[in-house]
């Protein structure tokens, strides 16, 4: 059962180690402390003895010169470390290498010689090691181990020197490079047993690892809130976090055009964690689901909450081999965080009580690591980028911007005083950015009456009376100390009412373009509902509904119409009599 390593993977140096050394492969089954498979190690063992006059490598001199056969048979080609070994010469059909002649004061010599050779031939890692029966020269088993240990027993060295070599490998291949199945993890449903030539089993596996472990962790945060859109208050949400970690092995393997390669054990590492991350559908990642691993039985978060935002980060230790991924998690129940504060103000000179709400709105986003939205290449669907997620609560609180009696923001107002606000709010501050997700707002309630107007921004009604007084003249005299004289005349002056409207409208009441019909049938008197609700408020506060008026007038009325700004000003003053 000779041993042939492949000196430098070189194949015309096919260096047979002679006498043969004894063999013992054992299979470590790698496995995680819950008991997962990652692997299989075999552990190589040579165990032999190198006599100082006979076998492979040859004995040298200390001068270098090889010492000669006994049989005065020439030396065949050299090849190998120091040109110690006869390539020539086949262990086939029993061939033995012929004995050489090594004088008694040189055997110590001879015997350094060839551990010298010895440690060369196995002075790197990956190199081809073939197993092969006496019968032919074909290999039983192939492998291309990592060397782990070189010894040589202790001993005078007179004649022979014991040694151990330990080796490791990944694999073991049969004559055609097809992998060994027994115990390997190419074996199972998830690596494929396919031949190591084709150079795919290291793209599709990535299972040459020694260690691997997993975690999850789940904890409050209580940074960040949420309304449902019942207008509850949840007060917090949580983080979750994975972490997946692997040490790999280094792993030498021929590839398709037979030249061995190295596969970095960092590399062997990244190949196994990748393969069981959850890869994103269509850019987006609905996950976390570890239905048994988290919030089972305790705290019953995974069917009603959802992982948003999130983040992937790599950590590779190129000299030990490791490669971690951390990821991390939002877990809402909702799309978004929200936090708002409310202050209630009022004075003596207004008539008001104001309520100011300043929220911020942090959206949650629903894209994968890998996403558009993080600068990778999968697609982000509409919706689901954090900024998206902010402007939909937005809108949702707000009734897309239209507030009213049914919106949150003004229930959240209004519930925090015993009048009843108005739904529109005074001032609206808006604030976005969309490359952080955030939506930030400032809206100021109070409760001055409904408008009259529907539709409006804002609306001024202005009522003057004028009540009759007394008619008198006024005569100047000249150098009169105490000013002119007055003198009644009779009479009294009548009675008169001004009213004056001012509206101001929102953008769909305003015209953009610069024809007649976007600047002058914009007006709010002539477009419906506003022109009949504008008529019906000067007819009702027109003198003639007061009781007692026996005839009034109307002086001409006037309007004013800024197209650009919505600002509408209408003015009309009456002038009447009683009856009494």
């Amino acid at each position: 059962m000779p041993i042939t390593v492949r000196y430098l993977n070189d194949d015309t140096q096919e260096c047979s180690i002679r006498p043969t050394p004894l063999v013992s492969i054992a299979s470590q089954i790698n496995k995680t402390p819950n008991g997962d498979f990652i692997g299989v190690t075999y552990n190589i063992t040579l165990t032999g003895t190198l006599l100082d006059d006979q076998g492979f490598p040859l004995a040298r001199d200390t001068n270098g010169a090889v010492f000669d056969y006994h049989s005065g048979a020439a030396m065949g080609t050299l090849k190998g470390p120091y040109d110690s070994f006869d390539t020539s010469i086949s262990h086939a059909d029993y061939g033995r290498p012929d004995q050489q002649k090594v004088p008694w004061n040189y055997k110590l010599d001879a015997i350094f010689f060839k551990q010298k050779a010895l440690r060369e031939l196995f002075g790197r890692d990956g190199q081809r090691v073939e197993i092969s029966p006496v019968h032919n020269d074909e290999p039983a088993i192939i492998c291309y181990p990592r060397v782990m240990d070189i010894s040589f027993s202790e001993g005078t060295y007179f004649q022979r020197a014991d040694y151990s070599i330990t080796l490791q490998a990944d694999t073991l291949l049969d004559k055609d490079l097809k992998i060994d199945q027994d115990g390997n993890p190419f074996a199972s449903d998830l690596f494929a047993g396919v031949s190591v030539e084709t150079g795919d089993v290291f793209d599709a596996s990535g299972a040459f690892i020694e260690t691997f472990s997993e975690s999850w962790s789940l904890e409050s945060d209580d940074g960040g809130g949420e309304t449902t859109s019942d207008g509850d208050v949840i007060p917090r949400t949580y983080r979750i976090s994975h972490s997946m970690n692997a040490t790999g092995k280094p792993h030498y393997a021929p590839n398709s055009l037979g030249d061995v390669v190295k596969h970095e054990a960092w590399e062997q590492a990244r190949a196994f964690v990748q393969k069981r991350l959850i890869q994103p559908d269509n850019g987006v990642l609905s996950y976390p689901n570890v239905p048994g691993l988290l919030g089972s039985g305790t705290m019953n978060l995974i069917a009603s909450y959802q992982g948003f935002n999130h983040v992937r980060t790599e950590e590779v230790g190129a000299t030990d081999g490791s490669y971690t991924v951390t990821e991390n998690w939002v877990l809402a129940s909702g799309t978004s965080h929200e936090t708002y504060s409310m202050s209630i103000s009022s004075d003596t000179s207004n008539p008001f009580v104001s309520v100011t709400i300043d929220g911020s709105i942090k959206g949650l986003s629903q894209c994968a690591p890998s996403g558009e939205e993080y600068g990778g290449n999968a697609p982000t669907l509409p919706g689901t980028t954090a900024y998206d997620n902010a402007l939909s609560k937005y809108q949702a609180i707000t009734q897309s911007g239209k507030f009213g009696l049914t919106s949150d923001v003004y229930n959240r107002a209004n519930n925090t005083v015993a009048v009843e606000l108005n739904s529109q709010p005074t001032t609206i501050s808006l604030g976005t950015n969309e490359y952080t997700g955030d939506v930030t707002y400032n809206l100021q309630f109070n409760n001055r009456p409904t408008n009259v107007i529907s539709g409006v921004l804002s609306e001024n009604i202005n009522i003057n009376d004028t009540y009759p007084g007394d008619v008198f003249a006024m005569i100047p005299v000249i150098g009169r100390e105490t000013g002119p004289i007055l003198q009644y005349i009779g009479g009294r002056t009548e009675y008169k009412r001004d009213l004056s409207i001012e509206l101001i409208m929102d953008y769909t009441d305003i015209g953009y373009e610069g024809n007649r019909s976007s600047l002058m049938l914009h007006k709010p008197s002539l477009v419906e509902p506003t022109k009949t609700q504008i008529r019906n408020l000067i007819k009702e506060i027109s003198p003639e509904k007061e009781p007692g008026i026996r005839k009034y007038f109307i002086a001409a009325p006037t309007e004013s119409w800024i197209p650009k700004e919505g600002r509408y000003n209408f003015s009309v003053s009456w002038t009447y009599e009683l009856d009494k």
